[in-house]
C-alpha cells in the first residue's frame, strides 16, 4: 500500500487519525436549458419556492448552531438570510429566467459564476474565501429546486472529513466535536468559515490542498497535522505510531493551555499584560473569550461589504458592532475602519487597478477619497460605542494632515449624531495604526492628535525591508528580527510610553514567542493576535520575569543580524526560564513564520 503526503494550510491545530468520509458534492449545471414561453411562469415559481425552502433551511440551521455552539457562531447565518432575502440578487435570478427563457438552474448557475469571478479576481486571501457565503446559499436553492430531494443525513461514526470545499451550512451541518476527527478539504485557508468552525469546535484541519478529493477513498485511514499542515494517506504501522505518540503530547500541552487562559496576565514579577483578538467576524468572538482574550485589538470590518452584492447599510454596520461591543463588555473592542483599495477590491465598486496596489490608494486613503462611505462606517462605529468600550482605529495612516482630515470628519460626524439626539460615547478613543515607515518615523508628533496607536508588524517590516511576503524569491529577506525593525518597533513603543497612551501590536509578532518576550522587554503590555495562539503567548509571557526580557532587548540592540538576535533571545530564555517553551514531556508548536 502506497503511502502519501500532501502539504496544505494548518488552520487549526492538533493531528487527527482516522477513516476518511467524503460528502456528496453539489455540482452547478453548464448546460443552458430552454423553457417554452408558456413555461416561464412555472420557472419562477420553482425558483420562488426553493427560495422558501432555503430561508427555512438556514433558519433550522442556524438555530442549531445556536444551540451548539452559542449565539455568535450563528451569526453567519443572520448573514446568509440577508444574502437570500437581497432584492437585486432575487431579481437577477428572476430575470435570467424571463429574459433567457431558462430553467432556474441556469440562473442559479450563470448567477454563481459571476460571483465567482469577483470575487476570484481580488488578490487578498481574506477577500476571495468571502465567496463562500454567496456560494453557500446559491448552492442550497440550487439543492431546494427538487422537491423530492434527498434529505442530507448527519455522519453516524467517528471519521475524517474529506471534501473539496465546504460551505458555511454544510460544515454546520457536518462538522460536531464527538465525531468528526479531523478535516482535510481542497479549497480554503486561515480566514474560511470552515476554517473558523473548526477552531472553534477543536478540530485539527488542513485546507489548500488541492486534490485531496481525488487522491482519497473512502474508508481509507488518514492523519491530518492541522500544526504543520500535513495530511497523510495510508501510512504504514511506524507512521501512525510516530503522529499517535506526537498526537497524546500536543493534547497533553492543550489541555495544559486551556488552564492558562483563566489565569491572570502577568509576568513572574507582577506585571500586568492584555492579551487580545484579531478577529475577522462575528462569531469568532466566543472562541476568542474561551481562549482568554480580555478584549478585540483588531476587528477587521472589511467582511462586512462581502456578504452582500449591494453596498451595507448604516443598520448593518451598527448591528454588527453594537453587537461586538455587547459580547465583548466591559472589555474594548478596537474596529478598524475600512481597509480596502488596491488589491482589496470591492466588488460592489468599480475600483480601479493599479500598477502597484500595495502603495497605491487603498485604506485611509481610499476612504478619504470615498467619504460618503467613510462617514457611513464612522457614524454606525460612534452608534455601536454607547457602552463605552468602542475604539477605532484607522489603517495606513502615513502623515499628519491625513490625521488632521479624519479628526475633522469624525468631528462633523459627532455633531450630526448630537444633533439627531443619537447617543455614543463622548470620549470614544481614537487610534491609527503604524505600518508605514514613516508614520513610524513620525509616531511622536502622532501621537499628539491621536489616543493610542497601533503597530501593525506585517506590513510595516514588509515596506520597511522592501520585501513582498507573498514573492518567494524574496521572502527570505522578510525578518521580523532584522536589528533595524526591532529598532524602530522599539522606538515607537518608547514614544507611546513617553506620550502615555496606549500601544498596541497587533501583528504576527504578538503571536510569536519570543518576539512577544522582545516586545515585553521593549516596554509593551497590549498584544492582539489570533485567538488560537493566546494561551501560548499568554503562558510564555507568566512564565517570565519582566525584568529578564528587559535585559534581554537591551542586549539585542548590541547585535548585528536578524539570526543573531533570534539565536540570542531564544537561548537567553530556555538559559533563565526554560519553562517559557517546554513543560515536562509536552511539546509546543511554533506559530509558521
Amino acid at each position: 500500500m502506497d503511502i502519501t503526503r500532501l502539504r496544505g494550510i494548518g488552520v487549526s491545530p492538533g493531528i487527527a487519525m482516522g477513516e476518511a468520509l467524503l460528502p456528496r458534492r453539489v455540482i452547478f449545471t453548464s448546460r443552458k436549458e430552454i423553457v417554452a414561453d408558456d413555461q416561464v411562469p412555472d420557472e419562477l415559481k420553482r425558483l420562488r419556492q426553493a427560495l422558501d425552502r432555503t430561508r427555512d433551511d438556514l433558519a433550522r440551521i442556524k438555530e442549531g448552531v445556536r444551540e451548539k455552539l452559542g449565539p455568535d457562531s450563528s451569526l453567519i447565518f443572520e448573514a446568509h438570510l440577508l444574502i437570500l432575502e437581497d432584492p437585486a440578487l432575487v431579481a437577477g435570478l428572476e430575470a435570467v429566467i424571463r429574459e433567457e427563457k431558462a430553467r432556474a438552474e441556469w440562473a442559479l448557475s450563470k448567477a454563481n459564476t459571476r460571483f465567482e469571478q469577483l470575487f476570484e479576481a481580488l488578490a487578498d486571501e481574506y477577500f476571495r474565501q468571502r465567496k463562500s457565503d454567496v456560494a453557500d446559499v446559491l448552492k442550497r436553492v440550487y439543492r431546494n429546486l427538487e422537491t423530492k430531494r434527498e434529505k442530507e443525513k448527519a455522519p453516524q461514526k467517528p471519521h475524517v472529513l474529506i471534501a473539496h470545499e465546504l460551505l458555511p451550512s454544510e460544515a454546520a451541518l457536518r462538522l460536531s466535536r464527538e465525531l468528526t476527527l479531523g478535516l482535510a478539504m481542497d479549497m480554503g485557508g486561515q480566514t474560511s468559515h470552515t476554517a473558523i468552525l473548526a477552531r472553534s469546535l477543536g478540530i485539527p484541519a488542513v485546507l489548500g490542498l488541492r486534490d485531496i478529493t481525488r487522491q482519497v477513498r473512502e474508508g481509507e485511514f488518514i492523519i491530518v497535522d492541522g500544526t504543520d499542515g500535513e495530511v497523510i494517506i495510508n501510512p504504514p504501522p511506524a507512521v501512525r505510531r510516530e503522529f499517535q505518540a506526537k498526537k497524546e503530547k500536543y493534547e497533553n500541552y492543550g489541555r495544559e493551555l486551556q488552564k492558562t487562559a483563566k489565569l491572570k496576565s502577568e509576568t513572574l514579577d507582577r506585571v500586568r499584560f492584555i492579551p487580545q483578538a484579531n478577529i475577522e467576524l462575528p462569531e469568532e468572538l466566543g472562541l476568542a473569550t474561551s481562549m482568554g482574550a480580555e478584549g478585540v485589538g483588531l476587528f477587521r470590518s472589511e467582511f462586512i461589504y462581502l456578504r452582500r452584492e449591494s453596498l451595507p447599510t448604516e443598520e448593518d454596520h451598527f448591528e454588527i458592532y453594537a453587537h461586538l461591543a455587547k459580547g465583548a463588555h466591559p472589555h474594548p473592542v478596537t474596529i478598524r475602519t475600512l481597509d480596502i483599495g488596491g488589491e482589496k477590491s470591492l466588488p460592489q465598486l468599480n475600483i480601479e487597478k493599479e500598477p502597484n496596489p500595495a502603495l497605491g490608494l487603498r485604506a485611509v486613503r481610499f476612504s478619504l477619497r470615498n467619504r460618503d462611505l467613510f462617514r457611513i462606517q464612522l457614524r454606525a462605529i460612534l452608534r455601536a460605542s454607547a457602552g463605552g468600550n468602542v475604539r477605532i482605529l484607522v489603517p495606513m495612516i502615513t502623515e499628519i494632515d491625513e490625521v488632521l482630515q479624519v479628526k475633522e470628519i469624525f468631528e462633523d460626524v459627532k455633531r450630526e449624531l448630537r444633533r439627531k439626539g443619537e447617543a455614543f460615547d463622548e470620549k470614544i478613543p481614537l487610534g491609527i495604526m503604524i505600518e508605514v515607515p514613516a508614520a513610524a518615523a513620525l509616531a511622536d508628533i502622532m501621537l499628539r492628535e491621536v489616543d493610542f496607536i497601533s503597530i501593525g508588524t506585517n506590513d510595516l517590516i514588509q515596506y520597511y525591508l522592501a520585501v513582498d511576503r507573498a514573492n518567494d524569491f524574496v521572502t527570505y529577506l522578510y525578518k521580523p528580527f532584522h536589528p533595524a525593525v526591532i529598532r524602530l518597533i522599539r522606538s515607537v513603543i518608547h514614544a507611546a510610553l513617553k506620550a502615555e497612551k496606549d500601544v498596541v501590536v497587533c501583528g504576527e509578532m504578538a503571536a510569536d514567542t519570543p518576539s512577544a518576550i522582545l516586545l515585553l522587554g521593549f516596554g509593551l503590555r497590549t498584544f492582539s493576535m489570533n485567538p488560537i495562539f493566546i494561551p501560548r503567548v499568554k503562558k510564555a509571557l507568566r512564565s517570565i520575569e519582566c525584568r529578564t526580557a528587559e535585559k534581554i532587548a537591551e542586549e539585542t540592540l548590541k547585535l548585528r543580524s536578524a539570526q543573531e538576535i533570534e539565536e540570542y533571545v531564544t537561548e537567553e530564555i530556555l538559559l533563565r526560564h526554560p519553562q517559557v517553551f517546554l513543560t515536562g514531556q509536552t511539546l509546543e508548536a511554533q506559530p509558521k513564520k
